[in-house]
């Protein structure tokens, strides 16, 4: 009996199970909404007359404008009080930069330049860095074109040394031979190291190209392996005395010690310091606008598997209020992810990872410069597209859709590029160092509230036309030859890793 109501009890216990799973996978078969409650009538209705919130246009962005006076010895200051942050970023400025080397010196501002952290006030280049990390700071020179600078980021609370060893570099720089000799092998070792990435030297060719090698714009600010081997100490003391005087220095700054004290503190260490008077001020240097014709020039790479597509057109000066205009137009040409140039070369085509434009302004003379390293078997491809893109924008047929766009853009970067001391320490010292008139971008944002796509198209037409562009090309000579030959282009000419022609 026991044996039989178990058998029977293990049949019944089967016969549930799988009834179970029978039931379970009905339910599994059915959709979602024929397991739920029918709605009622308030659940059928809760989204009707439901309005989402209206965004409101965004407020007109007007950066703070610096304030400015001058130290007791006449020495101008801009300063910018930001209490957000407990940092200090601060910048001696000079309005002379490395167009004023001597063509057969090229590259003597930088070198005296980067002479400044080898050695002052009878410490070595490596007290001087440890003094630097010690507290946490940045502190560097640098040199372009048309002025230099030296530098300095730290906490608010070390702003006091960091302005001494500031002083210290700038002030009483050691110029000794043994750290002149060491910096000019690394330099040197430097330049040769260059040749080796094709962007670097797509930079130097175009330059040369553009501007002819007797334009200070044509010349390497970094010099070249000759123009640095023939440098002397002497030299590097001459340029400091003629570009690092205090006669032509200003100071520009950010931070976070309120006004009053600031000028306290930079009176106390600058502005004492013998300036005179009737010193003439720096001069632009002058040189001749070359004729720009176009022109093609390529830099052989043997079996390079990649081509730098580098186009230079002529562009408006830095001065000029126009610089914001013609940046705003290159935001749908080539200034940004969904541009033309990108949409066109990258999305459509897939010839590069990247392809764009940028205005690139200076004193004398500006660039409009597009860009990009496409696979050697696609260069004339690649060069076609750009070709095409450039002979279609003095036309001026943005459409509406891409003018709202760029006008998005270029109000976001503008706030973006405030968010930080960094970006308000360039801007500012942007504006300074070009006299413009330190609302000239507020002014500027104010008219894009206003401006429409006919405007928009107006300022396009004064961008250049092709026929003034010289196009480097950088990569396997013997496959760019073969690609570019039906492209209606003119004979190319032969530069050197350095940019310097082939004889």
């Amino acid at each position: 009996m026991k044996l039989k109501s178990i058998l029977l009890l293990s049949v019944l216990l089967v016969f549930s199970v799988t009834a179970c799973k029978s039931k379970k996978a009905d339910d599994a078969a059915q959709p979602v909404e024929a397991n739920m409650p029918a709605p009622n009538d308030n659940q059928k209705d809760i989204n009707q007359g439901f309005e989402l919130p209206e965004i409101p246009p965004a407020k007109l962005f007007q950066h703070v404008q610096p304030e400015m006076f001058k130290l007791n010895n006449g020495m101008d200051v801009w300063y910018v009080y930001n209490p957000m942050v407990p940092l200090m970023s601060f910048k001696v400025v000079f309005e002379q930069g490395a167009s004023a080397d001597p063509a057969d010196k090229s590259g003597r501002t930088s070198f005296a330049a980067a002479m400044l952290k080898e050695g002052a006030a009878g410490k070595s280049a490596q007290q001087i860095s440890d003094d630097i990390e010690y507290i946490g700071a940045t502190l560097q020179p640098n040199v372009t074109q048309d002025a230099s600078a030296i530098t300095l980021q730290v906490m608010t609370q070390f702003f006091d040394r960091g302005l001494d060893i500031l002083s210290d570099i700038w002030l009483k720089p050691d110029f000794s031979q043994e750290s002149f000799d060491r910096l000019q092998k690394i330099i040197l070792n430097g330049l040769k190291q260059r040749e080796d990435s094709p962007g670097t030297v797509s930079r130097l060719a175009a330059a040369s190209a553009f501007y002819g090698d007797a334009h200070p714009y044509g010349r390497s600010i970094d010099g070249y392996i000759d123009t640095i081997s023939a440098i002397t100490l002497d030299d590097l003391r001459s340029a400091y005395q003629e570009v690092f005087a205090a006669d032509h220095a200003a100071i520009i700054a950010v931070g976070s010690i309120a006004t009053d004290a600031f000028k306290s503190k930079v009176n106390e260490r600058f502005g004492n310091l013998p300036i005179d008077a009737q010193k003439p001020q720096l001069k632009l240097i002058s040189a001749p606008e070359p004729e720009h014709k176009q022109a093609v020039v390529i830099v052989d790479k043997p079996g390079a598997p990649q081509t730098v597509i580098r186009i230079y057109q002529p562009a408006v000066t830095a001065p000029s209020l126009k610089t914001l205009p013609w940046q705003f137009v290159n935001i749908p040409f080539g200034g940004s992810f969904t541009s033309r140039l990108m949409q066109n070369i990258r999305e459509d085509k897939g010839y590069s990872y990247g392809a764009n434009s940028a205005v690139a302004p200076q004193k004398l003379s500006g660039i409009f410069l597009s860009t990009s390293s496409v696979e050697t078997a696609v260069t004339g491809a690649a060069l076609k597209e750009f070709i095409s893109e450039l002979s279609r924008l003095p036309k001026g047929d943005f459409t509406q859709e891409e003018f709202e766009r760029a006008r998005e853009t270029w109000k976001s970067e503008l706030v973006q590029s405030f968010e930080t001391q960094t970006g308000v320490l360039s801007t500012i010292s942007g504006l300074y160092l070009n006299h413009k008139p330190v609302d000239a971008i507020n002014h500027f944002a104010r008219q894009l509230q206003t401006m429409t796509l006919d405007d928009f198209n107006n300022f396009a037409r004064e961008f250049p036309t092709l026929d003034t562009a010289t196009i480097v090309l950088v990569g396997d000579k013997a496959a760019i030859l073969d690609q570019i030959k039906d492209l209606n282009l003119p004979e190319p000419s032969f530069r050197n890793a350095e940019g310097r022609v082939i004889q």
